[in-house]
């Protein structure tokens, strides 16, 4: 029993040993600290390793910017109130390393009680002990007041086994004793304002970014209030769409969106004016059926016209098409039937809304770093991610009840990432404002405005219709189905235009359709409302492709 409890002392005063043979040897830090709070630190250390860790790190103190290591830019991580420096990248094996390490702390001086206090960290918590350290403080002006040293283990009584002098504004000081591991060492000096008028003014003066977003979001909520306020707006049970208006023109109602030139297209084959037929290679011929005379709007007349001129057959996936999609889609007819001429300019307040994301985006750039080339480098990375994440969000709120998703997935995944940055640079105050402000902002352009009677009516139908067509029963289809067997091919193309046709062709099942009138299928015997579904969907997406590519391809000079 004797020898194995020798046995057990000797193995742990040989493990104490290994872990003492890892030490840093020398260590020297030189602070300099300038007239408006801020530091430029340097560290240089020598650490002798017998071990290799499995990872090795260097803490700084939580606030530490521009970090570099031996003269290069690294990054820094963040744990426990820290930052740290991977160093795991210098070490090839045990044996003597010397690495240095300097950082920018951007405001040191802060206001404690009636003192105003320098605080400068000589150390932050080394994972190994210190043999021997020396450090330096050099201040902008004469100090009459002495430093007060504190440190994790020793707390108060550190002073006791150092030794520092004051001469000229500069501290300089040697610690005679060994340091342990993760030890800190923090020197704290009462100062005075005259000695630092740059950090005082600071304190006292509000950066002008955020001065910059405070306006511009009162404007923008002055402007939302005065002239695009309005009330709640109730939806209205409705099995059937809005007499007169075609699949295409759901979005002028509902928030003021383009032409949907397609799909007006198929609310004409819908009502008899066109035969749709597509093929296998991708194509779709619409087929005229008969004229348009002045039963439809002067701008139904107008693009009815301009597809098919005096031919009978149109292709719907080729360049004239596309050209009418995109007219379409830029044009807004009768406005004033829809909005009083009072109303505000729903763009205006989304760049309102942009503009605070840009001065935003100015703000976060800055508190990740006061180098200029750094600057310029985040600002020219952030500033679009932030401004254009915003405007997409906001156009992607526009088309909630729509079709259309791809802003509203692509600013939301710009967001998401907009918001990370500022949570990852200390800002999550202003990252959960410029979301909260941008989703109003969204909401607020698409479904506020001083509406005519008719467009808060025609608002409540189509929203009425939309939350009917998603939660049919089965009792009401049943119903329907026994009047107008025909009611799906007839409610389709709408349920499309306001993104439920998916929701709204789960209720039939597997119930087989009649022949549809306007659309030809190719296909022997009838088909699933599923089926059909995806048919139309095919139909869509083959006569929106050209219009999608041609942006794109004037960008790029094709």
């Amino acid at each position: 029993m004797r020898r194995i409890l020798i046995v057990l002392i000797l193995c742990m005063l040989l493990t104490m040993a290994a872990s003492a043979a890892s030490q840093v040897t020398d260590l020297q830090s030189t602070t300099t600290v300038a007239s408006d709070g801020t530091c430029r630190v340097t560290v240089a250390v020598v650490l002798k390793l017998e071990e290799v860790p499995e990872k090795l790190t260097f803490p700084l103190p939580e606030q530490a910017k521009d970090v570099t290591l031996n003269g290069t830019i690294t990054r820094t991580s963040r744990s426990d109130g820290r930052r740290h420096v991977n160093l795991s990248s210098l070490v090839h094996g045990s044996g003597m390393y010397t690495f240095t390490v300097q950082y920018h702390l951007p405001d040191s001086v802060a206001q404690v009680g009636e003192e105003l206090i320098l605080s400068v960290d000589l150390l932050s918590g080394f994972a190994y002990p210190v043999e021997k350290m020396n450090f330096s403080v050099m201040l902008p002006g004469a100090v009459s007041q002495e430093p007060r040293f504190t440190s994790s283990y020793l707390q108060q009584s550190v002073s006791g086994i150092m030794t520092w002098s004051m001469e000229n504004g500069v501290i300089s000081g040697t610690v005679q004793d060994r340091l342990q591991d993760q030890e800190t060492l923090t020197m704290k000096l009462p100062v005075k304002e005259n000695m630092f008028p740059q950090s005082f003014a600071k304190r006292f003066s509000l950066d002008y970014t955020v001065v910059g977003m405070g306006l511009c979001t009162l404007a923008l909520l002055l402007y939302w209030f005065m002239t695009m306020r309005c009330g709640p707006v109730r939806r209205s049970r409705r099995t059937q769409p809005p007499a007169g208006l075609t699949a295409g023109e759901l979005g002028l109602w509902l928030t003021d969106q383009g032409v949907d030139f397609t799909l007006m297209v198929i609310s004409w084959a819908q009502m008899g004016y066109i035969l749709l037929q597509p093929d296998d290679n991708g194509r779709v011929l619409l087929h005229k059926r008969m004229e348009m005379g002045n039963e439809r709007s002067e701008f139904e007349a107008r693009y009815f016209k301009a597809l098919f001129g005096s031919r009978k057959v149109a292709d719907g996936t080729g360049f004239r098409y596309a050209q009418l999609c995109i007219r379409a889609k830029a044009s807004r007819p009768n406005r004033r039937n829809r909005f009083s001429d009072v109303s505000g300019n729903p763009k205006l307040l989304r760049l309102l809304s942009v503009l605070v994301n840009l001065l935003a985006a100015i703000s976060l750039v800055k508190s990740y770093t006061t180098s200029t080339f750094s600057l310029v480098l985040l600002c020219v990375l952030f500033i679009p991610l932030s401004a254009g994440g915003s405007w997409l969000l906001q156009a992607g709120l526009q088309n909630l009840h729509l079709r259309h998703k791809v802003s509203l997935w692509l600013g939301s995944f710009l967001t998401a990432v907009w918001f990370v940055l500022c949570v990852m640079g200390g800002r999550t105050g202003m990252a959960l404002f410029t979301l909260i402000l941008q989703l109003f902002t969204g909401l607020a352009a698409g479904y506020s405005g001083k509406r005519t009677q008719l467009g808060k009516q025609q608002l409540s139908e189509i929203l009425g219709l939309r939350h009917y067509l998603r939660n049919i029963s089965d009792a009401q289809m049943q119903q329907i189905i026994l009047h107008n067997p025909n009611y799906y091919y007839q409610i389709a193309p709408y349920a499309l235009a306001l993104g439920v046709d998916r929701a709204f062709t789960r209720h039939w099942g597997a119930k087989r359709l009649p022949e549809c009138s306007y659309l030809t299928t190719g296909m022997d015997g009838h088909l699933t409302a599923r089926e059909w579904n995806r048919l139309l969907r095919d139909t869509v997406n083959a006569l929106d492709s050209l219009q999608k590519r041609l942006p794109l391809d004037r960008l790029l000079g094709r």
